[in-house]
């Protein structure tokens, strides 16, 4: 490879970052922050329950917050699209909308296969969640890797020594780094 096609290379990479950047409107903040809540209570809610011996009810604490952030990430996609002015819009919010649902799919295989239970799951969400905010900040905002490594850190620390408030550091950190991480993103308007 010659030099100027190595930069050729670099700037087009360069171009769809800024695109993908541009064409949130803010909107990516609004998703973090809406996740960020539902960690936040999802999470609280499963410590609790976990701590007074009801893990039976973590499923039915999860299926309405995970069905609301669905919806309300629908809702955010249908906004966005809305007051997109570029057709690259698309494409662009397709291939994450796709690339979230690869990493749900993979992450179910990865439960049925290895037959994980309660907190393993949890971890493996927590941790593919986390290495994804990596990669997109690779892409988007600086601020999305460094999110995703805190959470990765947090999710590490709390799985190998203080198990028993995993959930809780989850909810409390994670939960709220998302909402500011997200906050933060909207105030620079992408």
């Amino acid at each position: 490879m010659q030099p100027q096609d190595a930069l050729d290379d670099l700037k087009a990479i360069r171009q769809i970052m800024e695109q993908a950047r541009r064409s949130s409107d803010g909107f990516g903040g609004w998703f973090m922050v809406l996740w960020g809540a539902i960690w936040l209570v999802g999470f609280t809610g499963t410590h609790i329950l976990v701590q007074t011996g009801r893990d039976p009810l973590i499923n039915w604490l999860w299926m309405p917050l995970n069905t609301l952030g669905v919806l309300g990430s629908i809702y955010l996609g249908i906004r966005m699209r809305q007051r997109a002015q570029k057709k690259s819009f698309s494409s662009i919010w397709v291939s994450i909308f796709l690339w979230w649902l690869a990493l749900a799919a993979f992450d179910a295989a990865v439960i049925g296969v290895f037959q994980l239970r309660g907190f393993q799951i949890a971890l493996l969400i927590v941790l593919t969640i986390a290495l994804s905010y990596v990669l997109f900040g690779l892409f988007t905002h600086w601020i999305n890797s460094v999110i995703g490594l805190f959470i990765g850190l947090v999710a590490i620390v709390m799985a190998t020594w203080l198990v028993e408030y995993f959930n809780l550091a989850i909810a409390l950190l994670g939960g709220a780094v998302l909402i500011g991480g997200g906050l933060w993103v909207v105030r620079r308007g992408g």
